[in-house]
């Protein structure tokens, strides 16, 4: 059963420079639909759009981010609710709850000045009226269960290191077992060994909470090791989605195909191509196709039109005319 469904969704940066007006389609007319109890990956260079999509996910639309249209709808078992037409106060109450977000950078959650204990007390507190020794219970037996130290509670984010700092904001993010979890690039800026404990952490917490995870990463790998299935985002637009397998054992969008051509393999010395030339500006994309610039099978229709999002079978979809 899905817990989230977006439908034709369209979220653009609306700017004005020195009187200029210039609109940044970030996120232009994306569909998909996120299962219970699966790990959903979104994939894609930087500037593709992914972390203003799990922006407008968690309801986080500030100017000059607005939604021009599309619905977000989370079906949380008693009732389906589109975020995109909820007030702030209603975002509030669901947020953290139902609904959790990991950002891209720790410190984005931690507040400096203040020690991690009243963090996870703020938290906690807006949402579940709860006596002071009961929460020090539940916080010290989460931490340990999610093999952090109770001592950190004590500490203020600047002594931490970058993976104690990112697994706290995890347990911040986890501690009320949300109903699907929003996770921006959580394992960038990490070292390999620390990335990979973030990882097993992540894994851990989605097996044990059985929650719906939504995962930005451009990492692929990372995607390899945590993800059900995986959508490929371009310039704005989810050019192929499909099963973790599928995608990288038949990738059928010539994007996605140079995506993963590029991943090292070990004992395998052959020279990686990567994707040429460059990813289009948002605010004046191509024409057509956006990918067709970059694409060496590109024909005279991928510059007149947009393909759209097909099913090919075995739920694996493409938007490329070379699949249709």
């Amino acid at each position: 059963m899905a817990v989230l469904k977006v439908k034709d969704l369209k979220a653009y940066y609306m700017v004005s420079i020195y009187g200029i007006k210039r609109t940044v389609k970030a996120v232009d007319n994306v569909s998909l639909k996120v299962n219970e109890n699966e790990i959903f990956g979104i994939a894609g260079e930087s500037g593709c759009g992914k972390t203003t999509l799990v922006k407008v996910l968690s309801g986080m639309v500030k100017p000059p981010l607005t939604v021009l249209g599309g619905k977000i709808i989370y079906n949380f078992g008693d009732q389906n609710v589109d975020i995109t037409s909820l007030q702030s106060e209603k975002l509030r109450k669901i947020r953290w709850e139902y609904v959790s977000y990991i950002p891209q950078g720790s410190m984005n959650v931690l507040n400096p000045v203040r020690r991690i204990r009243k963090t996870f007390r703020d938290f906690i507190g807006v949402h579940r009226k709860i006596k002071k020794e009961n929460f020090e219970t539940l916080v010290e037996e989460y931490l340990s269960v999610l093999g952090l130290p109770k001592e950190v509670l004590k500490a203020y984010p600047h002594q931490l290191s970058g993976g104690m700092r990112q697994r706290v904001t995890i347990a911040l993010a986890t501690i009320l077992n949300p109903k699907v979890i929003l996770a921006d690039e959580p394992t960038t800026a990490l070292d390999v060994v620390v990335q990979r404990g973030v990882i097993q952490l992540l894994k851990r917490i989605q097996r044990e909470q059985k929650n719906a995870f939504v995962l930005v990463t451009h990492d692929m790998a990372v995607h390899v090791n945590l993800s059900n299935r995986i959508a490929i985002m371009y310039a704005g637009k989810i050019v192929e989605e499909a099963k973790t397998n599928d995608i990288f054992k038949n990738p059928l969008h010539p994007y996605t195909k140079y995506l993963i051509g590029s991943l090292p393999r070990i004992g395998d010395k052959s020279h990686r191509v990567s994707v040429p030339g460059a990813p289009p500006a948002l605010s004046s994309p191509p024409s057509g196709c956006r990918f067709h610039p970059r694409c060496q099978y590109a024909k005279d229709i991928c510059r007149k039109k947009s393909p759209t999002l097909v099913d090919v079978g075995d739920e694996h979809k493409v938007a490329c005319f070379l699949n249709i």
